[in-house]
């Protein structure tokens, strides 16, 4: 063995210089290298749309909002003259997009009190100058307040955990004021129940007569020629006596005259002989 390194395979031409053939395979390898990067590039940009719809991508959590109604007892809040009072009835919609729903129910134990007792007050202030038999005049002025001093949602948050809170009320009377109203609806409503049934009795006489067609008028059968009078006199009118002429006066006390006598027969008949 010689020292010498051994040859390639590959032959030179023969009579060509070695340098020159090597620098030919030289370049034809830069020149297919650079074709196949041209078409690898062009390969790969095709190829990434299919591969991004199929690569493994974790999509972000979508929120999840978890609503709830809540329905605690009336509040009690005085009327005008501190004696009645009004019953406010509410009930609360709860709602939020960042509680876990495990821990739902106990954020909103948590915060029931607090808009209880909001509204509470806010009652409490409306219901001083209302008289207690006029629960509709607390609930328009309670909704007034609700619109522009308080306007919900009430918001209530604790650390990263946020919470909306809507109330809906509704005003009842105290009991004591509903027994002393009592009899004064029942008349107010027995007499519009009357009104309505005569209005709709006239309403129904005047459709019935709208419908019923009136009834021909018929001809004189005595003077059918007659042309009709302007003024008919009523039969029940009686005409009284002219002016100069002597009045009938006739007395139902005065007694009555006797029967005539009967005539004696005529000369000329002869009067029958009697029998024997």
């Amino acid at each position: 063995m010689s020292g010498e390194p051994e040859s390639s395979g590959a032959r030179p031409t023969p009579g060509a210089p070695v340098d020159g053939w090597r620098g030919r395979w030289a370049a034809r390898a830069r020149t297919l290298g650079g074709a196949a990067r041209s078409r690898t590039r062009r390969f790969w940009a095709g190829a990434q749309p299919t591969l991004r719809q199929l690569w493994w991508t974790e999509e972000p959590a979508t929120p999840v909002t978890t609503v709830d109604r809540r329905f605690p007892a009336p509040l009690t809040v005085p009327a005008q003259g501190q004696v009645y009072v009004f019953l406010v009835r509410a009930t609360f919609t709860w709602s939020s997009d960042t509680a876990r729903p495990e821990l739902f129910g106990w954020y909103v134990d948590y915060f029931q009190p607090q808009a209880t007792q909001r509204l509470h007050r806010l009652a409490r202030r409306c219901a001083v100058e209302v008289p207690p038999h006029r629960p509709r005049e607390l609930l328009t002025a309670l909704t007034a307040a609700l619109a522009a001093d308080d306007p919900p949602p009430w918001t209530y948050a604790r650390g990263e955990v946020t919470f909306a809170c809507e109330p809906d009320v509704t005003v009842h009377l105290d009991e004591r004021v509903r027994r002393l109203l009592q009899p004064y609806w029942e008349q107010r409503i027995a007499l519009e129940c009357e009104r309505d049934l005569a209005r709709r009795r006239a309403e129904y006489a005047h459709e019935r007569d709208r419908a019923t067609p009136p009834e021909p008028t018929r001809p004189d059968p005595v003077a059918p020629d007659r042309p009709p009078r302007a003024t008919e006199r009523p039969a029940s009118t009686r005409r009284g006596p002219r002016p100069g002429a002597p009045v009938e006066t006739f007395t139902p006390l005065e007694p009555l005259l006797p029967p005539p006598a009967p005539r004696p027969p005529p000369p000329d008949h002869p009067t029958p002989p009697s029998a024997p």
